[in-house]
């Protein structure tokens, strides 16, 4: 009997040991879910959508987190080598992809950040191992890195470029607050000097550099990165794809949830309206709709811990805009222009892009967003599609685009490529003047 009792004991304890085990295991590999599944689903499959396609939702938050542009610091002999890379969709996303997780790295583990100067934000743009991420637009920090990783960060700032170099035998992050144009460093306390040498492994130099390293560009807003290789833009055509009056409203409609059951429909003049509850859309033969929200509107912004969050009021406009403007743009993608509080509340706006150019349309953005009170009270979507014709447009040389821009007065500008759509069959690139808040000048 003793030994019967002592094998059911034996069988019992190693029954604990096993749940004990597979436990561990089952604990162990949620966290390396947890972990690995932001950054995995990161950088979405590219893919060109057509009117009528569906995007999914990794995709298009993908979207909105990647850069436009990337210039990487690789040490090379005596001097350090630049890598750039600008109007190119293809080669910035997968030079993204190699190093994103470096830059969530930093970002959630950013120590108290510490003003420095000009001259010490132009000495990180040369230091290697580095990067360089340039979003175009002005993102919050926050928002950024909600985007990324769903994890939060301390760091409030709104940039347009994000510089991960070595200082000191730290990884640190470099950036400019847009709203104020002060610069920043803070140190990582996670991100490895070793990782981010890795990472940059196999690249060389391209002949990139920044117009504060020429005297031939001395006339250029001082970051304007300017690469040996003239570009070759391709011309795209372009469409209204909300051209069938009721019918495309009523599809809109369902995009944003809103039932066409009980709304009333009606022309006025050139708009299509409707209806419904409080609320109306507007939609002009253009392909402009207007949304204005009565009391109560279906648009509210979730709370989180009892507030609404920024990153959470900007996701819930990416989301309307994604799933209007994205399904039907074509090969464009959209990108974060600003999210910037006024005084009638929290203004979102969202742009176009073409292969990493930007698209200007007469009313300067692709979309915007009013938030008021936890709630989106008011917008405006610009649909647009985008078609490559499979020709390009030359443009002019950038040093004689620099010439003409400085023989015009608009010294201290960035020198960009950028299509001007004015609602015309067909977009070209061409040189644009453009202020650090990305507004046309000339």
């Amino acid at each position: 009997m003793d030994k019967r009792k002592q094998s059911r004991r034996a069988v019992e304890l190693c029954k604990d040991v096993l749940i004990l085990l597979l436990t561990c295991s089952a604990v162990w590999l949620a966290t390396r879910t947890q972990l690995l599944r932001p950054l995995s689903g990161l950088l979405g499959r590219e893919e060109n959508h057509s009117a009528g396609s569906v995007q999914t939702e990794s995709g298009a938050r993908a979207d909105a987190a990647r850069p436009l542009r990337i210039t990487a610091n690789v040490a090379g002999g005596t001097e350090n080598a630049r890598y750039g890379i600008q109007y190119d969709t293809t080669a910035s996303d997968a030079l993204f992809q190699q190093v994103a997780g470096l830059l969530v790295e930093a970002l959630s583990s950013a120590g108290a950040p510490e003003q420095i100067n000009r001259a010490q934000w132009e000495q990180a743009q040369n230091t290697a191992p580095g990067m360089t991420f340039d979003f175009q637009g002005e993102l919050p920090l926050e928002v950024l890195m909600g985007w990324m990783s769903g994890e939060d960060t301390g760091l409030t700032a709104c940039v347009r470029r994000l510089t991960l170099t070595v200082w000191q035998d730290h990884v640190a992050l470099y950036y400019r607050d847009e709203e104020t144009g002060t610069y920043f460093r803070c140190l990582s306390e996670v991100a490895s000097q070793r990782h981010l040498t890795e990472a940059l492994a196999g690249l060389s130099g391209n002949g990139s550099f920044y117009a504060f390293e020429s005297e031939h560009y001395r006339m250029l807003d001082r970051d304007t990165l300017i690469t040996e290789q003239s570009p070759d833009p391709a011309v795209y055509t372009a469409a209204n794809p909300m051209n069938r009056g009721q019918d495309s409203l009523k599809e809109l409609m369902g995009d944003l949830g809103i039932s066409v059951n009980g709304s009333s429909f009606y022309l006025s003049g050139s708009e299509e309206v409707v209806r419904s509850g409080n609320g109306s859309i507007r939609l002009s033969s253009d392909g402009v709709a207007v949304y204005a929200a009565g009391e109560g509107g279906p648009f509210q912004i979730p709370l989180r811990n009892g507030k609404v969050s920024l990153f959470d009021t900007v996701e819930a406009c990416r989301q309307i805009a994604a799933n209007t403007l994205g399904t039907r743009s074509g090969q464009a993608r959209l990108y974060l222009m600003s999210a910037r509080e006024t005084e009638t509340g929290l203004v979102v706006r969202f742009g176009y892009c073409l292969n990493g150019y930007q698209v200007r349309l007469d009313q300067g953005y692709a979309a915007q967003f009013l938030v008021r009170d936890g709630e989106i009270t008011d917008f405006t979507l610009c649909f647009r599609s985008y078609t490559d014709s499979g020709t390009t447009s030359p443009v002019l040389p950038i040093r004689q685009a620099a010439a003409a821009m400085e023989a015009m007065g608009l010294t201290g500008e960035e020198l960009l490529l950028a299509y001007s759509d004015s609602r015309g069959d067909t977009v070209t690139a061409s040189w644009m003047a453009a202020d650090s808040h990305l507004t046309e000048r000339g």
